[in-house]
């Protein structure tokens, strides 16, 4: 387990290092409130890793020893926000374990895992950076709810393996039970549309049957999945992907642009020009109270009523 683990680590490192040493290559040209569509919001990944039948929270377990098993999967993602997004999980493997002396007539198990089908919410914390433009670099957890479909089997205290196959509801070889995974990843940009990612979840299994042992009341059975693994940004390659988005970089980038500082200036000198023709059309040369526009009679002298053509008024005498 040491070893996997250290290989992971070493891995996520080097190409850490590659992602921030990259420069960006790809500007920002989406709109502040464009909306999804001018980013790239589904992505597909693989990965493997190690599985086994431990978590990091710790807990009671059923065998004394536990062992490392392959584990590999699938992801789809969609990407809602670019704090956000929904994400797809399919897993494969096995899980194992042992005990050092036969122990309430169990002295191993081995459990098949046919699938582990999960929707978890993923929340993405390093999107934004107010001290850069772009991350490289990008953290999230995630929590959501599936079903597993596995088959255990145990060797007992003479040797001899016991399996479920034909034991689970309606005679199936499968037992398929709720479970609910908990996990954290570290997200590395490698290049525009790839990911490198590491992961770790934690998987609580409604049943206390997964390694085929009913050992302690009222407990449950829990798993973990240590996977390292690519992710493929899906759409064209002229769009961002959202995951990597900067909401407050696209901000800057629209306040700071050239064309809009040209369009801001062309809009003040319109504007100017309206206001001119303004305090023309409010001119009044004679001060009789009607603008020089309007007034057929310019030069009324001062004091004299005025009709509203700016004529002066005919008085007549009593």
């Amino acid at each position: 387990m040491k070893k996997i683990v250290n290989l992971f680590i070493t891995a996520g490192l080097l190409l850490s290092a590659s992602a921030n040493a990259q420069e960006t290559t790809a500007s920002a040209k989406a709109k502040t409130f464009g909306g999804r569509d001018q980013y790239r919001t589904f992505s597909i990944g693989v990965n493997a890793g190690a599985l086994a039948p431990v978590v990091l929270t710790g807990g009671s377990n059923d065998f004394a020893n536990w062992d490392v098993n392959l584990g590999y999967g699938v992801s789809l993602r969609k990407q809602l926000a670019h704090s956000f997004g929904l994400q797809g999980n399919l897993l494969f493997g096995k899980l194992s374990g042992n005990n050092d002396v036969a122990t309430n007539g169990f002295r191993s198990f081995d459990t098949k895992m046919a699938f582990g089908l999960d929707l978890r919410g993923v929340l993405s914390l390093g999107s934004v950076d107010f001290l850069k433009r772009e991350n490289a670099v990008n953290f999230s957890l995630n929590l959501g709810y599936g079903l597993l479909s596995y088959a255990p089997s145990y060797v007992n205290a003479t040797g001899t393996t016991v399996d479920w196959k034909g034991k689970a509801d309606g005679g199936d070889d499968y037992i398929k039970e709720a479970y609910i995974p908990l996990g954290m990843g570290i997200k590395f940009k490698v290049s525009e549309g790839i990911n490198f990612d590491l992961g770790y979840t934690m998987n609580y299994l409604d049943s206390d049957n997964l390694d085929a042992n009913y050992a302690k009341a009222n407990s449950k059975d829990k798993f973990s999945y240590t996977s390292l693994g690519l992710e493929f940004a899906l759409g064209p390659k002229s769009k961002q992907d959202l995951t990597w988005a900067n909401p407050v970089a696209n901000m800057y980038d629209e306040l700071n642009d050239a064309s809009l500082r040209e369009d801001v200036n062309k809009l003040k000198g319109r504007t100017t020009k309206v206001e001119e023709k303004i305090q023309d059309l409010k001119k009044d040369t004679d001060g009789d109270g009607v603008a020089d526009h309007l007034d057929k009679c310019p030069s009324t002298p001062t004091g004299v009523k005025v009709d509203g053509a700016g004529c002066p008024l005919n008085v007549l005498k009593q």
